[in-house]
């Protein structure tokens, strides 16, 4: 056994066996660790939003060009005033505009890239098949275009599940079963992986034992 003596990682490993305690049950060690967690990352993304974007993209181009080509900034420093105004009762409803306003914006940017990248991808993807290559691609390809073809079925409302419809539609639902187990799979793994780099990290990186 070679116990480390570096200070932060004697930190790093009494945080992580306080977080490890809330398998036992929920107590002070791990309120603790969460608490600490939270604070410091919401201390780390404000500064490193104040650095990047507060700085550079509006209060530095106000103290240069407030009162010429960059005056519609201060379109935002007021909107971020109508946020203050939630916790004043009579200038509450002031801050309506600016989550209206945070709303509007957000959905005017995620929803094009949300259907560039999750939608209109899979269409292309599925509709851009080829047919040619070894047997193992080729029976790949048509079970990713028979199964899209059949789980979309499955979300089909306007006539009923009968017959052929039916019988694709039940076969829908086994692919979505299959996607979902895929899914819940990929994010067990990833959790399994974050335990081994901790373990990994206390018996190696702390006690010396691996």
């Amino acid at each position: 056994m070679n116990i480390s003596t570096d200070p932060y990682i004697w930190a790093a490993a009494i945080l992580t066996i306080c977080v490890f305690s809330f398998l036992y049950k929920d107590n002070p060690a791990f309120c603790f660790a969460e608490h600490l967690a939270v604070g410091l990352s919401t201390g780390y993304l404000l500064c490193i939003y104040w650095q990047n974007v507060m700085m550079p993209e509006l209060v530095t181009p106000l103290m240069e060009h407030g009162t010429d080509t960059q005056a519609h900034l201060w379109v935002a420093v007021i909107l971020c005033f109508f946020w203050a105004c939630k916790y004043f009762p009579k200038g509450k409803d002031l801050f309506r505009i600016s989550l209206a306003f945070w709303i509007a914006i957000d959905l005017g940017l995620t929803i094009p890239a949300f259907m560039e990248a999750r939608v209109l991808a899979q269409i292309a993807g599925t509709i851009n098949v080829s047919l040619s290559g070894d047997p193992t691609e080729v029976l790949g390809t048509i079970v990713l275009v028979l199964g899209t073809i059949a789980a979309l079925t499955y979300f089909f409302f306007s006539k009923a599940h009968e017959g052929i419809v039916g019988a694709t539609a039940k076969v829908g639902t086994w692919v979505l079963m299959v996607g979902f187990g895929a899914t819940f799979s990929y994010v067990v793994l990833s959790r399994l992986y974050l335990l081994i780099g901790r373990m990994l990290f206390l018996l190696h990186d702390w006690l010396g034992i691996v």
